[in-house]
C-alpha cells in the first residue's frame, strides 16, 4: 500500500499486534489511531467527551507492516471533534528556548528573542478557536491541559500559541532542561477540544 491509498478510518491489520487498528489521522510521518478492544467488543474510542490520547506509529511502518481490511468510516459529528485536518505540530522552532519568566505579552520573549522574529512567526494560523494546551513537568512528566482562546474568530496565530505555551511552560521550567527548541504537537481530544502538548522543536517520538 502506498501513501495515496492510506484515508480516514481505514481500518489496518498490524503484523505486530493481534488487534486492529483505525485511523483517525496521518501525514507522511505519522498515524494517529485508534484500537480494537475484544473485551468491549469495539475500538478503544468509546466516547469523544473524555480526555483521548491518540496512539501513533510512523506512517512508513504501517504501510509496509499493516493489512488493509476495510474502511470504517467515521460521522460527521465525530469528525469535527477529531479534526484530522489540524498540524500534527505547530510553533516549531530550534533555535527558541521556552522561557523562565512568563513573557508580558503575545510578541515577544522576556529575552527578546522573540520579537525580533516576529514577522517570520506571524503566519500561518491553526484552524481552531479553542484548543487544549498541555505543558510538562520540570522532569518531562505531562501536566493536566489548558483551554486557550484565540483573540479572533479565524485561528490562533504562531505568535498566540507561544505565548500561551510560553505563560503556561514557565512555572514548571527548572536550570536543568529537558528539551532543546521550542514546539508544540498534537496528543489528541479533551472535552471534544483539539489537545496539543509543549515540548521542544522534536516531539517526543522524535526524541
Amino acid at each position: 500500500m502506498i501513501l495515496n491509498d492510506l484515508h480516514i478510518g481505514a481500518v489496518f491489520q498490524p503484523q505486530w499486534d493481534s488487534r486492529p487498528l483505525r485511523v483517525i489521522a496521518f501525514d507522511e510521518e505519522i498515524v494517529m489511531y485508534d484500537c480494537w478492544w475484544p473485551h468491549i467488543p469495539g475500538w478503544g474510542i468509546d466516547s469523544i467527551n473524555r480526555t483521548i490520547s491518540y496512539y501513533r506509529i510512523p506512517t512508513s511502518l504501517l504501510l509496509n507492516k499493516g493489512k488493509y481490511l476495510r474502511t470504517e468510516e467515521y460521522t460527521e459529528a465525530e469528525l469535527a471533534v477529531h479534526r484530522p485536518d489540524l498540524p500534527f505540530s505547530f510553533a516549531r522552532f530550534a533555535d527558541l528556548e521556552w522561557p523562565t519568566v512568563c513573557p508580558v505579552t503575545s510578541e515577544e520573549f522576556p529575552d527578546g528573542s522573540f520579537a525580533c522574529k516576529n514577522d517570520e512567526h506571524s503566519q500561518p494560523y491553526l484552524d481552531a478557536t479553542k484548543i487544549y494546551l498541555q505543558p510538562f513537568g520540570p522532569k518531562g512528566s505531562s501536566k493536566p491541559g489548558f483551554i486557550i482562546e484565540a483573540e479572533n474568530s479565524t485561528g490562533f496565530t504562531v505568535a498566540e500559541i507561544l505565548w500561551h505555551a510560553a505563560r503556561l511552560q514557565s512555572p514548571f521550567l527548572r536550570e536543568i532542561r529537558v528539551t532543546t527548541g521550542i514546539g508544540t504537537y498534537r496528543s489528541g481530544i479533551q472535552r471534544k477540544l483539539p489537545s496539543y502538548y509543549i515540548w521542544g522543536s522534536k516531539s517526543r517520538m522524535g526524541t
